[in-house]
């Protein structure tokens, strides 16, 4: 062995199994593109709550529409049962007086043509 080798063998040693010291502050890492991507997140769900929200109101709306609607529907029903029952009575009587009116015809004299 050389005289170097000596002294470099003269200078390792084993290391301890615990630090002696704490291990240095690094600089933190950057955050920027963590927050970018959260940012981008809380936008994205400010979207889609406001789309909710219109779909919401826009439901609402049908609804009401739709609500009206039936409320028509059901107005005319009842309308034409009562303009049915009302011509079918009419009819009757109509009918009645007529059925009277061609039994009394043939009992009417009529003047015999010269």
């Amino acid at each position: 062995m050389t005289n170097i080798e000596q002294k470099v063998m003269a200078t390792v040693t084993t290391p301890p199994t615990f630090p002696e010291t704490t291990p240095p502050a690094y600089p933190s890492s950057d955050y920027s593109f963590t927050l970018q991507a959260i940012m981008e997140m809380q936008k994205t769900l400010g979207q889609l709550t406001q789309a909710v929200t219109t779909l919401t109101e826009e439901s609402k709306k049908h609804r009401e529409k739709i609500d009206d609607m039936s409320h028509k529907i059901y107005a005319a029903k009842i309308s034409l049962w009562i303009v049915g029952f009302v011509l079918t009575a009419v009819g009757g009587i109509v009918a009645f007086f007529l059925n009277r009116i061609w039994e009394i015809i043939p009992l009417i004299p009529t003047k015999p043509h010269p």
